[in-house]
């Protein structure tokens, strides 16, 4: 479980993250949350104003991360919030987050009530909480598959042994057989000789 640390310096937070992280299209996100693409590129950019980097690939297009995608929703949910627009929830995560904003703060912007503060910090709890859900879903999985992997190999390297063991002993049963059969030729012959000595 992360501890909750305000104020916690956002691009070493994204860095922190990114490690084992899940990429989604915007297709992807937008079907996710049930909004409309033109929707999502809204709240994609009222998030970008506060300096907030949603990263984007070689053609320009925005990648997101599972955090992006809670964060997005945690959005959604503030602007709902009576005298909560998008763009002071925006405001709000950016102070949270310790995000710097590229435009200078308004000298008259409102000034966030301390219960919204408040809520916005049990609902950062519950997001750090189902990112970590996510994230050890994922370990999870990714340990199956490696067990399943190595169980796999260690079959088959026993199932090889076994092979091996066996045409071992098959060799060793014909050299054997044959060396029986080279030692009943040699009697014979020794008989033989016996025999013509006393004729």
């Amino acid at each position: 479980m992360i501890t909750l640390i305000w104020n916690f310096p956002y691009r070493r937070w994204r860095s922190a993250m990114s490690e084992a992280e899940i990429v989604y299209t915007s297709n992807e996100v937008y079907g996710r949350l049930g909004v409309s693409s033109s929707t999502l590129r809204k709240y994609s950019d009222v998030l970008e104003r506060e300096g907030y980097d949603v990263r984007k690939n070689s053609r320009g297009r925005r990648e997101y991360t599972e955090f992006d995608v809670v964060l997005i929703e945690q959005l959604v949910e503030l602007s709902k919030q009576d005298g909560m627009t998008l763009e002071k929830a925006a405001k709000m995560i950016a102070k949270q987050f310790g995000i710097a904003n590229k435009k200078e703060e308004s000298q008259d912007s409102d000034p966030v009530p301390y219960q919204m503060q408040y809520q916005f910090q049990q609902q950062y709890s519950a997001m750090i909480e189902e990112i970590n859900k996510v994230q050890q879903a994922n370990l999870l999985e990714m340990e199956k598959r490696i067990g399943d992997r190595v169980d796999r190999n260690n079959k088959l390297i026993e199932e090889d042994i076994k092979e091996r063991n066996k045409l071992i002993m098959e060799d060793m049963k014909d050299r054997k057989e044959h060396e029986e059969r080279i030692e009943k030729r040699l009697e014979l012959r020794d008989d033989n000789l016996m025999k013509m000595v006393r004729e």
